[in-house]
């Protein structure tokens, strides 16, 4: 956002009026200098207009020159000269009468220092001087003033990785009263009535902009939309090329999305040279996402600032290259070249350079054809195209290795200039993989070193966990395994820190939790079991990475720390659980499957690996998932389930035995966590014919207890009617009102809400009314790896997993106990999708129900009433826990039918007790 020019005040009557009033129209001159992007004369014109009210002695219009005067400089990148023509404002400013015309020309002042902290990568700093830039305005009244502070906070607020803050900030500025980071219909509605103008205009592409790394890109295609009818109504077209620029960055991660569920990118793609930046539709394919991506960056290119225009490029390179366009890349880049020359110093230019440098290294890595697996995490982000066999390039078209290291060198050079620490470390980070790439490994480890030796002068860990895994892949490389091990420890600790942060990772850096984050945790944990006889100390340490990537799925899923509630220390629940249960942890490596199990009794860790490609056990576990909702598959799934079994099960057989083990629990890496555990088959036996069977994700442990401690009271609902809700059809449930009377007949003291009554306020009322044990839900449900495409039907609306989180949880502030069991007995995970389930461990954690019963695959039938009878009957039993309840009433569907597809979608989820 740039702060306009501010107009001089000019006193109406007073002996040197005209003297004023020219020193007036100098600024009004630099106005239009600036505006017109003639910044070096503008700084002129404004200087001489700054000396002309000091010899006047006028300081409330001097400070407005010399505010004025100190933007000019920021466009320029000469900040030690931005720095001081605000600092002189700001002192002529004091001991002056506290008037509202000092205190609005103070305000503008505190804008523009905030401006420029943020500018140098000062965002806490620029942070609170827009605090008080907000006090200033509120104490004159100036409402749209403390509109426009806050619109500005919620920029350092990003800068600071604080993206919940930052919207809920946002949405406050612009008049929504919500604790969520949603926008209903009516909140939308309320937007468009607001007056037009450019604060609005600033807060609708900065919440478009938040709301699309939250993860929630419908919304943010949205909310920009309207940002762009507004621009193109303001006519500024700076503002219309920022606006396109954001919504190009949403349809391209629109894109990326839909890509990982068509596997587009395993395809050429094309894409038209000409068309118009508007929105793609919410339910677009692939090919149409990024058409729209490319549109709106030519479309800023041509209209933006320098700044603006650069931005667009670099992502519309990147965007060329991730769909095999190469004829069009050697154009882009010279473009790139010769626009980012010119492009004065600052934290935006930084960040540029790097991103550019990293594209380069990927083509550059491409085009080698010597894939590495310890190479530089910065080629973590490359996309997985086949760029050597279909390319048309020439090596002689692209930067070479040497040309990357000056552009990088460049980046170093201005981040020092700048005096900013966190581009610095960057800069450094990134010239230590671009050595690692080119075999150069003492000079990789020194540059990498210092990176992080710049790092330790402040709490970085979002920028340190990245250049310590570099090193912990350095060492490695070099056989130095201690120093590898110690390397990825602090990458691991690191990350911990940041927990519901993850967020925070710099935006301005190309980044997917996939690619950046989650290798961390699988490469510590390959490092950790390398050894054929592992320590228990790497044993354990290998455990808990497992679980921390479980919660940290989880955080990114939801974009904030997803897990507020004390975890239960699983050893200790073991320990005492009856009947005897193990835990089973278990992580697919890239050549093998890992297994650690804790016993109960035994301290020790017991670990099993099996030799198996990652690739071909996702090829098998994919096929099994399709297969186990296919009714006619039944032969397919039990062939396919053997191996399963004889991959995570197998090698503990004697040891479970001997422990005389009746419940496991497992803790499954993505995508074994898409199987139900219960389907695997040993030749002659399913398992759940031996176990009982849960999922945990980790310590999510809810104060663990058997539920024959509490007493069983049901609030349980349902859609049985066909219904339309956002454009989506869902068929008529022919067996809900079966099944809501077996729950019934079982446990009488239950209410009912169905069909119109099933509506999200009568449920929150009954809910907050009454203490249920138990929310049973029979209606449509869908699970994803994306909390937009998690929901549960309702009547009135699809119920997504923040709303249902808010539904929950009662709004007794004395007592908050959880519920102890939700069921979702109709429920299914988006088609498509192998990380699906992820969102029902969401649902499970989010809405603190200390147990979640659900369904993987739909089962409309009768034998779903029968399953729901037998299961509520067992859990009337003494000394009967959940999982238990549940493997006797998947037994007694089985009994009468014996393909899975009917008793095996049943998945528990948290406390098995």
């Amino acid at each position: 956002m740039a702060v306009p020019i501010v107009v001089a005040q000019v006193p109406a009557s007073t002996p040197i009026v005209q003297r004023q009033q020219d020193a007036s129209q100098l600024i009004q001159q630099g106005k239009a200098l600036y505006d017109a992007g003639k910044f070096e004369e503008a700084g002129r014109v404004l200087q001489q207009a700054a000396d002309a009210f000091a010899a006047q002695g006028d300081k409330l219009n001097g400070a407005i020159a010399l505010g004025n005067l100190s933007l000019t400089y920021q466009q320029l990148g000469n900040w030690q000269q931005a720095k001081q023509a605000i600092t002189n404002s700001l002192n002529l400013l004091k001991n002056q009468k506290n008037t509202p015309e000092r205190s609005r020309i103070l305000a503008s002042a505190l804008d523009i220092q905030g401006q420029l902290q943020l500018g140098l990568g000062q965002a806490q700093e620029a942070l609170d001087t827009w605090h008080q830039m907000a006090n200033t305005y509120a104490q004159i009244g100036d409402r749209s003033g403390v509109t426009q502070s806050q619109i500005n906070q919620a920029q350092a607020m990003q800068a600071l990785g604080l993206y919940p803050r930052a919207c809920k900030t946002l949405l406050q500025a612009l008049g929504i009263d919500t604790q969520e980071c949603q926008l209903s219909n009516d909140a939308l509605q309320t937007l468009q009535k607001q007056p037009d103008s450019l604060s609005k205009l600033d807060g609708l592409r900065s919440l478009g902009n938040v709301l699309r790394v939250m993860g929630n890109n419908k919304q943010s295609q949205v909310v920009l939309a309207e940002s762009l009818q507004l621009a193109q109504k303001l006519g500024d077209t700076q503002d219309i090329a920022a606006v396109d620029l954001s919504l190009g960055n949403t349809a391209l991660a629109q894109g990326k999305r839909s890509s990982q569920q068509e596997k587009a990118r395993q395809q050429t793609l094309t894409l038209s040279q000409s068309g118009e930046c508007r929105p793609a539709k919410s339910n677009g394919s692939t090919v149409e996402f990024y058409q729209q991506a490319a549109n709106c960056y030519r479309q800023a290119e041509l209209l933006g600032s320098p700044t603006t225009s650069i931005q667009a490029q670099i992502n519309l390179l990147n965007l060329l290259v991730q769909t095999q366009l190469w004829s069009e890349v050697p154009v882009v880049l010279h473009k790139i070249q010769s626009h980012l020359d010119r492009l004065p110093a600052s934290r935006t230019a930084v960040f540029a350079r790097i991103n550019l440098a990293q594209s380069l290294m990927c083509l550059q890595s491409a085009l080698s054809q010597k894939p590495s697996e310890l190479s530089s995490p910065i080629l973590e982000q490359c996309e997985p195209t086949q760029i050597a066999k279909s390319n048309t390039l020439q090596p002689s078209q692209i930067p070479s290795r040497e040309d990357i290291g000056q552009i990088l060198g460049t980046a170093l050079n201005q981040a020092r200039s700048l005096e900013d620490k966190r581009t610095e470390a960057y800069a450094l980070g990134y010239l230590g993989g671009l050595y690692q790439q080119m075999g150069q490994l003492p000079k990789a480890q020194e540059l990498t070193k210092q990176a992080l030796q710049v790092i330790s002068a402040f709490d970085a860990p979002d920028i340190a966990y990245r250049w310590q895994w570099q090193l912990g892949r350095l060492e490695q490389i070099q056989g130095n395994q201690q120093g590898a091990v110690a390397a990825y420890l602090t990458a691991f600790q690191s990350l911990q820190s940041l927990r519901g942060d993850l967020v925070a990772i710099n935006p301005e850096i190309q980044f997917t939790f996939r690619d950046s984050v989650e290798p961390v945790y699988r490469e510590f944990v390959d490092l950790l079991l390398k050894e054929k006889n592992s320590s228990q100390d790497h044993l354990k340490q290998a455990r808990e990475t497992i679980e921390a990537l479980q919660l940290a799925e989880l955080d990114n899923f939801f974009r904030d720390a997803c897990a507020d509630a004390k975890p239960e220390q699983i050893d200790r629940v073991v320990d005492q659980a009856s009947p005897k249960a193990a835990v089973f942890y278990a992580i697919l490596l890239k050549d093998r499957l890992e297994v650690i199990a804790k016993f109960p009794g035994q301290e020790a860790l017991e670990p099993y690996t099996t030799n198996i490609p990652r690739q071909k056990a996702q090829e098998v576990l994919t096929q099994l998932q399709q297969y186990l909702s296919d009714i006619t598959r039944t032969f397919e799934v039990r062939e396919l389930s053997q191996q399963v079994y004889s991959w995570l099960i197998q090698p503990a057989e004697t040891k479970l035995a001997a422990s005389q083990i009746k419940t496991l629990v497992f803790v499954l890496d993505n995508p074994l966590r898409n199987i139900p555990m219960a389907v695997l088959y040993d030749g002659q036996k399913y398992l759940v014919q031996k176990y009982a069977i849960a999922l945990t994700p980790g310590l999510q442990l809810l104060a663990p207890r058997p539920v024959v401690q509490v007493s069983l009271n049901a609030l349980t609902g349902g859609v049985s009617e066909k219904i339309n809700l956002e454009g989506q059809e869902f068929n008529r449930l022919e067996n809900v009102k079966l099944e809501l009377q077996e729950v019934r007949s079982v446990v009488p003291d239950t209410e009912q809400l169905l069909n119109q009554d099933f509506t999200e306020i009568k449920l929150k009322n009954r809910i907050d009314r009454t203490k249920f044990t138990v929310v049973h839900m029979a209606t449509h449900g869908q699970f994803s790896s994306n909390p937009e495409e998690t929901f549960i039907v309702l009547s009135d609306k699809l119920l997504r997993v923040s709303g249902l989180e808010n539904l929950l949880r009662t709004s007794d502030p004395i007592d908050s106990t959880p519920i102890e069991l939700l069921v979702l007995s109709a429920c299914e995970t988006a088609a498509g999708d192998n990380r699906a389930v992820l969102g029902l461990a969401g649902v499970a954690v989010k809405t603190g129900a200390r147990s979640t019963l659900a369904t993987l695959w739909q089962v409309d039938d009768q034998l779903t009433a029968s399953f729901m009878k037998t299961f509520y009957q067992e859990l009337e039993k003494p000394n009967i826990t959940k999982a238990e309840a549940l493997q006797s009433a998947q037994l007694s569907v089985l009994d009468k039918e014996k393909r899975p597809y009917f008793w095996a979608p049943y998945t528990l989820v948290g406390n098995w007790l």
